[in-house]
């Protein structure tokens, strides 16, 4: 990770540049308050001489990571660490996603706007909501157990609420889905 190359530097240190390196190895790029304190990394992921994720540090604990997905030079995706976190070095994974992510927002359709949120506790996925149609309301949520999709809740009427429910088994398969038509929050299966 990114944060953990730079913790390395000392304050006094010339700031590597954020070219290429050989063998394609994109450079980190770390900023130090007057304190001598980490409080920002800058890092070319995908090796093509542009910044592309910066990280917002308290020494060696990070606070937010901030990352343009698609190179167009606007931020995508926003990670947000436990405030609590411990430093960077030995951080557990889970699934790919760093045991101390509390969340991440997404601007799904790469417009700097977040449209997705995704709720985690200690590294998994627990919970996500999403404005899939772009009018700025959340019309999908998904809940997680144990690492896999338990249910989708839909809102396909524009009410602000879930009206039908997707309903995982355990190994990922659907069980079943759910309607409420009334909008009252009672769920009943739905027959084919």
């Amino acid at each position: 990770m990114a944060a953990t190359l730079a913790c390395t530097q000392s304050p006094n240190d010339a700031p590597p540049d954020t070219a290429p390196r050989p063998g394609g190895t994109a450079a980190v790029r770390p900023e130090y308050d007057e304190a001598g304190t980490l409080r920002k990394i800058e890092y070319d992921r995908n090796g093509d001489g542009r910044v592309d994720t910066w990280g917002y540090m308290d020494g060696a604990r990070v606070l937010r990571v901030d990352t343009d997905d698609n190179g167009d030079g606007v931020v995508d995706r926003w990670e947000y660490h436990r405030p609590d976190a411990p430093g960077s070095a030995g951080r557990a994974l889970q699934g790919g996603v760093d045991a101390t992510v509390e969340r991440i927002e997404r601007a799904t359709r790469f417009d700097g706007h977040v449209s997705r949120w995704e709720h985690f506790t200690e590294g998994a996925l627990a919970r996500v909501e999403e404005d899939t149609d772009g009018d700025g309301k959340v019309d999908k949520w998904e809940t997680y157990a144990n690492g896999s999709l338990s249910v989708t809740a839909l809102d396909t009427l524009g009410r602000g609420i879930p009206d039908r429910r997707l309903v995982y088994r355990p190994d990922g398969t659907l069980d079943h889905i759910e309607a409420d038509a009334t909008g009252t929050g009672t769920f009943t299966p739905i027959r084919p």
